[in-house]
């Protein structure tokens, strides 16, 4: 479970977030949607410890991020939308080296598992400069699981990817235990894989609601998210 509770975030006058609240639980899909800049990746590298804010509280698994950072990191997992890799390596040295920071037991046992899950066991031994921008997000995906997080963050898990790269990742998104939560602007991906959306604008959560809901009284998650936006113009 993630909790955030009255979030802020600025940048310089700008605020990015706006004493946001949430409560993110377990073994649930959760999608956050939002135009550019409505904070959705902000809040994602704040609940992963990546970014400061300026005032609220962010717990992960009754962790605090910023005064319990190793406990809250050893229950989380964190995908960013450009993963940044080291290009002369292999992948499976990469994940060697991720393993190690952890101090995983049985590391090759289990990158050679989720490697065979994820689809991606014939690259291991290529060097990262030469992956594609599929191959790279799956590689950043295994290094985010291995070490078997309750919490999963995700910012655009799919997006640029190709059909077969995305089908690999939301087939895992839709069987993993635990909490998963991704930042996206597919209403497609939404409605194939998320429990609950919260609607996130100009750093404030302007609705959520369960996916079954919003689909049976607005017809489609992009009909719901539309309402919304115009009704905050009103």
């Amino acid at each position: 479970m993630i909790t955030v509770k009255n979030l802020t975030k600025r940048y310089g006058k700008i605020v990015a977030l706006n004493t946001v609240h949430f409560t993110f639980e377990d073994t649930k899909v959760i999608a956050i949607m939002g135009e550019n800049g409505a904070g959705k990746s902000t809040l994602l590298k704040i609940c992963a410890g990546i970014l400061p804010f300026d005032q609220g509280e962010v717990l992960i698994d009754t962790f605090s991020i910023t005064t319990q950072s190793l406990q809250a990191r050893e229950h989380l997992g964190y995908l960013p939308e450009m993963p940044e890799l080291y290009d002369r390596i292999t992948g499976r040295e990469f994940l060697f080296y991720i393993a190690s920071l952890r101090k995983l037991a049985k590391a090759k046992e289990t990158i050679e598992n989720l490697a065979q899950l994820i689809g991606i066991t014939e690259f291991l031994d290529y060097e990262l400069g030469g992956y594609s921008k599929g191959m790279k997000q799956k590689i950043s995906l295994l290094s985010a699981i291995m070490h078997a997080p309750k919490n999963l963050l995700l910012d655009e898990p799919v997006y640029g990817l190709d059909p077969l790269a995305s089908r690999a990742i939301l087939d895992f998104i839709k069987k993993r235990q635990g909490t998963t939560i991704f930042a996206t602007h597919s209403t497609q991906l939404v409605e194939h894989v998320a429990d609950t959306v919260y609607f996130l604008m100009r750093g404030n959560v302007i609705a959520s609601a369960a996916v079954s809901s919003l689909m049976q009284q607005y017809g489609s998650i992009e009909n719901a998210y539309f309402y919304y936006k115009d009704g905050t113009h009103a």
